[in-house]
């Protein structure tokens, strides 16, 4: 074969083979994210916020506990990334009160994903190098916030997340579904190890699906009803 027609069949196969990759990834986000069965069981909580009630369903796609689903998984160890997918793009730069909500929603996300993630940093830093309280919750602080990326529904980060570079043992992911990005029920799940899902029909009550999860972390919720 001619030199100059390898080095192109090279550069071809260089280049085509990533873009490939991708696409894959890309049109395989959906299933990362979404069930693919019924839910094991699934429990109703009612959370009470600013006079009103918002009632919301957790599942469970892995143990048959959704708390136990959301523990495992947002407790664990072994992240050394988390990536928090906070919706449209259109939401970057916006006005109006979906936009106030969406921001109040990514930001106190990010405070609980980043509480979870500084707590290795923390640890070491009181018992491994000796030091002081305030000391080591900065150092923790610090850690988290260079390992706790945001991002938005977008074509790489589809393809990371298809191609499960984004949701796995090491790699945290929680993503948020509004009615933005055609939400439909009120509920929060794990489908896989290493995804977190919280979806919302409006604004509000993806917010206090954020303030739920802090609170199943904390063990504070109990739920009101459950459905085999």
């Amino acid at each position: 074969m001619d030199k100059r027609v390898l080095i192109v069949v090279l550069i071809g196969v260089l280049v085509l083979a990533p873009v490939g990759a991708f696409s894959y990834g890309y049109s395989n986000y959906s299933s990362q994210i979404s069930p693919i069965k019924k839910p094991l069981s699934s429990t109703q909580v009612v959370v009470p916020y600013g006079g009103n009630d918002y009632t919301i369903t957790l599942e469970s796609y892995i143990t048959g506990n959704p708390m136990v689903d959301l523990n495992i998984t947002l407790r664990s160890i072994t992240y050394e990334r988390a990536t928090l997918l906070l919706g449209d793009p259109s939401f970057k730069n916006c006005q109006g009160e979906a936009c106030v909500w969406r921001t109040r929603t990514g930001l106190e996300l990010a405070a609980t994903i980043g509480a979870l993630m500084g707590r290795k940093y923390y640890y070491e830093a009181i018992v491994k190098e000796g030091k002081d309280n305030q000391t080591a919750k900065k150092i923790a602080a610090k850690e988290a916030q260079a390992r706790v990326d945001t991002s938005y529904i977008a074509f790489l980060p589809k393809a990371m997340i298809g191609l499960g570079r984004i949701g796995n043992e090491k790699h945290l992911l929680v993503v948020l579904i509004g009615p933005k990005e055609g939400g439909q029920v009120n509920r929060i799940y794990v489908p896989k190890a290493g995804i977190v899902v919280l979806e919302a029909t409006d604004e509000q009550t993806l917010f206090v699906e954020v303030l739920l999860l802090k609170s199943i972390i904390n063990s504070q919720v109990q739920p009101v009803t459950t459905q085999g």
